[in-house]
């Protein structure tokens, strides 16, 4: 009995169903949800209930036994609505631009931001980018694009990615949410400085699955809806939080830049994939500096957050890679 026991807890771990929360969207018009995914009912071996089964088959000579499972209900059914998750209205967006971007980084902007839509946080609990973003790889949508590692711009999966959870942090920051974990890029980066009502250096979040994330809770009193929309003809990314308003006052400073040192000087090397005589940029100058940016969170003139984002940026090169014959 008791090893039978132990085979049905480990088939229990192998035949588990996690159930999935239905996934939202929000009608602006209309000011309800839209389904965007529905929800998935999960399962749990009973395993007290197959081992009585079992038991019986054996000793009324049967050979076959059906394992008994419990249902697992998601905690938000298709049927939810903005009352059952406290959602007033937005509370907070933002918005980037990766004007410049080769179709590959355009193509991980694109499957990042979808993996986000609809993505459903609990009152009270924290959002890790990594875990809502899954498995980066070529199999899940992803190519090869540039990406900062090692000292070097290189080739890698998922080049880009960083657009999303820049887009991310900056609608968390400034939506006046407790920032648990940001890193920043090991130097500037010109995409997330792009655009009129750019907050300027100092506020992009790098993610590095497992090594780096970007991570908030959600402090507020409902659930939390993102949604995230790609203009691909404005070439701009954005993410709209979706929760219930509690008056809260965000003030964020102008970036404070010091310590500014000069970019390196441009390195040459040779790129055995090129033609004799092609000269390829790789990677781009940039001044190195500390820059801080001051944040304060109000409710009803009380401060409940006070805190500064700080950046060291190392100064950087250009990197040229030729051709011989």
């Amino acid at each position: 009995k008791g090893r039978m026991v132990e085979f049905l807890q480990y088939a229990g771990k192998q035949l588990r169903i996690e159930p999935q929360n239905a996934m939202f969207g929000f009608d602006d018009e209309i000011g309800q949800l839209e389904l965007i995914r529905p929800a998935i009912v999960g399962r749990e071996l009973d395993v007290d209930s197959t081992l009585v089964k079992v038991i019986d088959s054996l000793e009324s000579g049967k050979h076959n036994v059906f394992f008994q499972f419990n249902v697992i209900e998601p905690d938000l059914g298709d049927d939810t609505t903005i009352d059952k998750l406290g959602i007033s209205g937005m509370v907070a967006q933002a918005t980037t631009f990766f004007k410049g971007s080769g179709e590959s980084r355009q193509q991980n902007i694109r499957a990042g931001s979808e993996m986000m839509n609809g993505v459903m946080v609990p009152p009270g609990l924290e959002f890790s980018f990594n875990e809502n973003l899954g498995d980066i790889s070529l199999d899940t949508g992803f190519a090869e694009a540039w990406i900062i590692f090692g000292g070097r711009t290189i080739q890698g999966v998922g080049g880009g990615i960083c657009q999303v959870s820049t887009t991310a942090f900056r609608a968390a920051f400034y939506g006046g949410y407790p920032i648990v974990e940001r890193n920043p890029h090991a130097y500037r980066v010109g995409y997330y400085e792009q655009g009129l009502n750019s907050p300027g250096p100092g506020l992009d979040a790098t993610i590095f699955s497992p090594v780096a994330d970007f991570r908030f809770v959600n402090d507020r009193d409902a659930w939390l809806l993102i949604e995230t929309e790609l203009d691909e003809d404005n070439q701009s990314l954005s993410f709209r939080f979706y929760s219930a308003h509690d008056s809260r006052i965000v003030t964020v400073s102008e970036p404070k830049v010091e310590d500014i040192v000069e970019a390196k000087e441009s390195i040459y090397e040779f790129n055995p994939d090129l033609e004799s005589g092609e000269i390829k940029q790789v990677d781009w100058e940039n001044e190195g500096a500390k820059v801080a940016v001051e944040r304060v969170v109000e409710i009803n003139s009380e401060i409940i957050i006070e805190d500064t984002i700080r950046t060291t940026y190392q100064p950087w090169g250009s990197v040229y890679q030729f051709g011989l014959d």
